[in-house]
């Protein structure tokens, strides 16, 4: 019988409520034990004021980015209210394959970057290296980073925003936590925004003197530099957020070639 690879570890998934199954079930695949702990807290919000415009008018719009899987979720939602069949001639353009998985579900051809999951990389793509006098829409969540945006107005492109959730700190009791860290101890915990990386910090760091000590299991060398600046002492770097991104970054550790 084959040995399980991540036998003995403990895996620390923090996506919103209800994305991790995929992955939770991979993971005890191979041996490994999982504690979900939230550390976004995800709500749609339906459009309203300029986001409700640039939905009733999206047929305007040559390119339409989705810059997460929630984007594309409350994304599709908001324009399946407005929209019986998703108007044709935009290019649909995702962060990455997560994200553009929700889109070709639907039947839509999607752009996205397949090496590195973020802004920069898609502006690195062939396929948005011209975009001077064309119409941009960015689907996102209320606030965010703006790379994206600027890149392309340096090159021409008018930008706007339909921010349709909101992003917050989930409500866990210290005691939960408490309880939960010396239940299920994590020989990893797997962090894939910067936002999210700040709930943990600020939700471990009143009252966990060894905070700075969690190991955190990051998707992107962006990341990995935001953990340092935060003063988190153990940062491993991954290839990427999808699911398998993840998985051969904890086998890489667990084999001991990373």
């Amino acid at each position: 019988m084959t040995e399980l690879p991540l036998a003995g570890l403990c895996i620390w998934l923090t996506r919103p409520a209800r994305q991790s199954a995929g992955l939770e079930a991979s993971l005890h695949g191979l041996g490994a034990s999982t504690f979900c702990l939230p550390l976004l807290d995800i709500r749609f919000v339906p459009p309203q004021g300029a986001a409700l415009d640039s939905i009733r008018q999206l047929d305007r719009y040559d390119l339409v980015f989705y810059v997460s899987t929630n984007a594309a979720r409350a994304g599709l939602e908001a324009i399946d209210d407005w929209w019986p069949q998703y108007p044709a001639g935009i290019v649909n353009v995702a962060v990455g394959p997560a994200t553009a998985a929700v889109l070709e579900a639907r039947g839509l051809e999607v752009h996205y970057p397949e090496e590195r999951m973020d802004s920069e990389a898609a502006l690195a793509m062939p396929a948005l290296q011209d975009v001077a006098g064309k119409r941009a829409l960015i689907v996102r969540g209320k606030g965010g980073r703006e790379i994206l945006s600027s890149g392309l107005r340096r090159r021409g492109a008018s930008v706007d925003y339909c921010e349709l959730y909101e992003r917050g700190l989930p409500d866990h009791d210290p005691e939960w936590l408490r309880a939960n860290l010396l239940a299920h101890p994590p020989s990893a915990i797997v962090i894939s925004s910067g936002e999210a990386m700040d709930n943990l910090k600020a939700l471990f760091e009143p009252w966990y003197e060894a905070w700075q000590e969690l190991p955190l299991y990051v998707v992107s060398e962006r990341l990995h530099e935001h953990a340092r600046k935060a003063g988190f002492r153990h940062v491993v770097t991954m290839a990427g957020a999808t699911d398998a991104a993840i998985i051969r970054g904890l086998l890489a550790v667990a084999w001991g070639r990373a």
